[in-house]
C-alpha cells in the first residue's frame, strides 16, 4: 500500500513527530510505501521528498512563533496557511500525482498547512485519516486550558469564549483570525472532506462525540510503543531517582513537581530524593524554574538534563523509580508514558483527561489531584516508602506495554482501517 504520510514538521520536536518517525518505519516494515509530506525547515530529515515540501511561514530555520520575524511576506503566509493556502493545495496534488498513493494519513496540519490540505487530497481521490495529535479541532488554544485550569467552553462550537479571553497567544488579533478562519472552514466544510478522525484514547473520542462528530468517522487506535529500544534492566534494577521528559513548559507542569519536592524537603529533610528532568522548551520557564530550583534549595535535588535520543531516554527511564507526569493539560496519551511502562517504570500522573485512563491507579502508577504539589507529594512519599508495591507496578506496566501498547497491534489497527476505507473507494 502507498501512503501519504503529512505532518507539518518532518523532524522530531515533540510526541507528534517522534509518532511519525515510528510509524513510518513500522509500516515500512510491513511492506507498505510511505511518501512524507511537509514544510521545509532546515532542521527536517534529509529525504528524496524534499523537493515538494512546502515553503514554511518564514525562513527555513524559523520552526516556532516566538522565533519568526513578521515581515509582509511572513504575515501574508501565516494568514493564508490560517485561512487557505493554494500553494500547500497545488503542492500536494502534485506529489499525489507524481505517486499515485492510495490512502492520506494525516498528522498536524492546521495553522502551518491549512485545510486546502484537504482539497488537494480530494482532487486526487484519496480517502483521508487524521489522527487527533491535541484538541485544536474543539479549541482554538489547542490544549483546551485557560489560566492553567481545564476549560471546555469552546467544544461544542461556540468560539467567542476564545476571543472573549484572548486564548490564542495572549493577542486579541491573533484569536479573532483563528474564530475568524475556524467558522471560514465550517463554512466551506472542509473538514467533512475527512473520511475517519483517529484517536489515541477514548477521553479524546469522547470528546470528540460530545462536539458532534459522529461515531461513524472516529476510531480509537493508541499509540503504540517499541519495546525493543525501550526496556527493563535485568532483573528491573533500579537506580535511586526518579524522573520528569518532555517539554519544559508552563502547561506540562513541571513547576508542580518541584513545589511537592521543595514540600517533602521541608516535611521529611532526610528523605534521598533525586529528580532528573530532561527536556527543553520555553526559555523564559526553563530560566524560571531553575530560579525556582534555587529558591527552595533544591539544587542537590534537581538535574536538568538536555534533550535525549531514543537510546539515551530508555537508559534514562529503565534506571528510574518512577516517572512522572504533573500536566494541567488534558494530554493525548504522550509515548514518553508508554516508553516508561516498556521500560518497567511506574508513572505517577495528573487525574485528568486521557492520562486518567492510561494510568491504572495502583496498578501501573498512582494518580494525583492535578496542580495540587501536595498531592503529589503524598504519592511520591507512599511510593517511597513502599519499594514492594513499586517494584510489583513496574512488573505490570512492561505486561501493559507489550500487550495493550505493542507496534504489530497499532499497525494492525491502521491496516484495517485503511483496508476499510479502500473498499469503500
Amino acid at each position: 500500500m502507498r501512503i501519504l504520510l503529512t505532518n507539518y514538521r518532518y523532524f522530531v520536536s515533540g510526541g507528534p513527530e517522534r509518532y511519525m518517525f515510528n510509524v513510518t518505519d513500522a509500516l515500512t516494515a510491513r511492506g507498505h510505501e510511505v511518501i512524507p509530506f511537509s514544510v521545509r525547515y532546515t532542521r527536517n530529515r534529509p529525504t528524496p521528498y524534499s523537493m515538494y515540501f512546502v515553503k514554511p511561514l518564514g525562513s527555513e530555520d524559523e520552526v516556532f512563533f516566538r522565533e519568526q520575524r513578521f515581515t509582509p511576506p511572513t504575515l501574508w503566509r501565516s494568514i493564508s496557511r490560517l485561512f487557505y493556502a493554494v500553494d500547500v493545495e497545488k503542492a500536494v496534488t502534485h506529489v499525489a500525482a507524481e505517486y499515485q498513493p492510495q490512502i492520506a494519513y494525516v498528522l498536524h496540519y492546521l495553522r502551518k498547512l491549512s485545510p486546502s490540505l484537504l482539497v488537494g487530497l480530494k482532487k486526487a481521490g484519496l480517502p483521508i485519516v487524521v489522527r487527533l495529535s491535541d484538541y485544536a479541532m474543539l479549541c482554538s488554544q489547542a490544549h483546551c486550558l485557560r489560566n492553567g485550569v481545564p476549560c471546555e467552553l469552546c467544544v461544542r462550537g461556540n468560539l467567542w469564549p476564545s476571543i472573549r479571553y484572548r486564548c490564542v497567544q495572549s493577542s486579541l488579533a491573533a484569536s479573532v483570525l483563528n474564530a475568524l478562519a475556524t467558522w471560514y472552514h465550517r463554512f466551506r466544510h472542509y473538514f467533512d472532506l475527512i473520511d475517519v478522525f483517529v484517536t489515541t484514547n477514548q477521553f479524546m473520542y469522547r470528546m470528540m462525540v460530545s462536539a458532534g462528530f459522529p461515531e461513524r468517522r472516529l476510531q480509537c487506535i493508541p499509540t503504540f510503543v517499541d519495546g525493543e529500544t525501550f526496556r527493563p534492566n535485568p532483573g528491573f534494577a533500579k537506580d535511586d531517582y526518579i524522573v520528569y521528559a518532555g517539554r519544559l513548559e508552563a502547561i506540562k507542569g513541571i513547576h508542580i513537581l518541584l513545589d511537592a519536592l521543595a514540600l517533602l524537603r521541608r516535611t521529611r529533610p532526610a528523605l534521598s530524593l533525586h529528580v532528573k528532568a530532561a527536556g527543553s522548551g520555553d526559555e523564559r520557564y526553563s530560566v524560571l524554574l531553575k530560579q525556582n530550583v534555587q529558591r527552595a534549595g533544591l539544587q542537590d535535588m534537581v538535574e536538568f538534563v538536555d534533550e535525549l535520543n531514543a537510546n539515551e531516554l530508555s537508559n534514562l527511564l529503565s534506571k528510574a523509580q518512577l516517572f512522572v507526569v504533573p500536566s494541567l493539560w488534558y494530554e493525548n496519551l504522550p509515548n514518553v508514558i508508554l516508553e516508561s511502562y516498556a521500560c518497567g517504570t511506574p508513572v505517577l500522573a495528573s487525574d485528568l483527561g486521557s492520562l486518567t485512563e492510561c494510568v491504572e491507579d495502583g496498578e501501573t502508577g498512582y494518580l494525583f489531584r492535578p496542580g495540587d504539589a501536595g498531592s503529589l507529594a503524598e504519592r511520591l512519599e507512599y511510593c517511597l516508602d513502599h519499594p514492594q508495591q513499586v517494584a510489583c507496578m513496574a512488573q505490570k506496566a512492561r505486561q501493559v506495554a507489550e500487550e495493550v501498547y505493542s507496534p504489530p497491534r497499532h499497525v494492525a489497527m491502521l491496516e484495517e482501517l485503511f483496508n476499510e476505507l479502500l473498499g469503500r473507494f
